[in-house]
């Protein structure tokens, strides 16, 4: 009698800290996403900039992410698709620590003095960032 209320006891035991080694995994998996967004599957963010045919972009991430939250030497930008010597728009992906990101940089390449050539339609003017030394913040991200 005595030893089945033992084993009963022990069962339980195993279940609890099965039981809450789970919960700190599903904790911890919950708050590992809060604090990098930047990996949110469900939500694109865009980042915008401008610049003249023939001038080259120097991306960095001081203009774009948080210090608090992100290191910026582990941030990366593929420029393989983008040609700064011909008219266009082009979306650059945004990696952290080589890992893809949900982030991308629309740069529109082309007269940016005149306002004319190669003006995107759909980007909102207030959130562009023009060419200044370096890269300028957008709406406070």
């Amino acid at each position: 009698m005595e030893q089945n209320k033992r084993k009963q006891w022990i069962r339980f035991s195993l279940f609890g800290v099965f039981a809450l080694a789970s919960a700190m995994i599903l904790l911890t998996q919950i708050m590992k996403n809060k604090t990098k967004p930047i990996f949110d599957k469900n939500v694109t963010t865009t980042f915008y900039a401008r610049t003249n045919v023939g001038k080259a972009l120097d991306l960095n991430a001081d203009g774009y992410f948080s210090r608090e939250l992100y290191d910026h030497t582990k941030f990366s930008f593929d420029l393989s698709q983008c040609d700064f010597n011909t008219p266009g728009l082009y979306r650059i992906p945004v990696f952290y620590d080589e890992e893809k990101t949900n982030c991308v940089v629309q740069i529109q390449v082309g007269d940016t003095d005149s306002g004319d050539a190669c003006i995107d339609t759909d980007s909102n003017e207030d959130v562009v960032i023009k060419e200044q030394e370096g890269m300028a913040k957008t709406d406070g991200s």
